[in-house]
This record gives C-alpha cells, structure tokens and sequence, in this order.
C-alpha cells in the first residue's frame, strides 16, 4: 500500500491553533494558565491544568478577548462543571473546567462578541 496516506496524518480540512489566554486563581491562591475554549456574557469554559479544583470552588479569573494581548478582565466566578480529558487528546491540557461569573460581563458583550467571531472563524464552534 505504498502511497497511501495513515489515517493519522489525514486532515479534512486546514487546522489552526488557536489559543485565547487566561488564567484561573484557585481557592488556595495558586494561579494557572488557561485556555479559553467558550465565552458569554454570564460565563466561560476553559482548558486547564489543574488536578486542584471541584464545582462549587469560587476562582478569579484574568481573561484576555480583546485582540490586544495586553487588556484584561478581572472577574470572580464559580465552578459549575469539571470534566476530566482524555490523554493525548488534549495537549497539556487535563481538565474542561465550566465557570459562572459571579456578576454578568454585560458591559463586554462587544468584546464577547468579537471573541465568539474569532473562535467561529478558527472552526472552534
């Protein structure tokens, strides 16, 4: 079968990394680096690295959806859903980790928006 591509090595279609940063303040006070997977106006889910964190923890948060790296939002939430990833499926990442924000990013939803454009043109919905 000389010629035939591994099932591995087979894309249907062009991939992009995509990698929107944040990070999440455990309840202990230990800071990591995140991912942002999804964003709303009332909560976020992310990627993270962390064997420390249980629903109903409350985190703070540093999200970074502008387009300018150097802009933040500070925001305090609760966990409300922790999934575990499958190894090697997931890069460094271990955790699916679902945040309510304690007050709705109401006054961001142009910022929101413009993050939720970025991640569909990435093929991230």
């Amino acid at each position: 079968m000389s010629g035939m591509v591994p099932l591995s090595n087979r894309r249907a279609g062009e991939r992009h990394l995509a990698c929107f940063p944040a990070s999440l303040e455990r309840p202990d006070g230990e800071q990591r680096t995140s991912i942002i997977r999804d964003l709303s106006a009332s909560g976020a889910l992310l990627l993270v690295r962390t064997t420390k964190i249980a629903i109903g923890d409350r985190v703070k948060l540093e999200l970074y959806i502008t387009d300018d790296p150097r802009t933040l939002r500070l925001v305090t939430a609760s966990v409300v859903r922790v999934e575990e990833l499958v190894p090697g499926d997931a890069g460094p990442w271990l955790r699916r980790v679902g945040v309510k924000f304690e007050a709705p990013l109401s006054v961001y939803a142009a910022e929101i928006s413009t993050f939720q454009e970025r991640a569909r043109r990435l093929g991230l919905e």
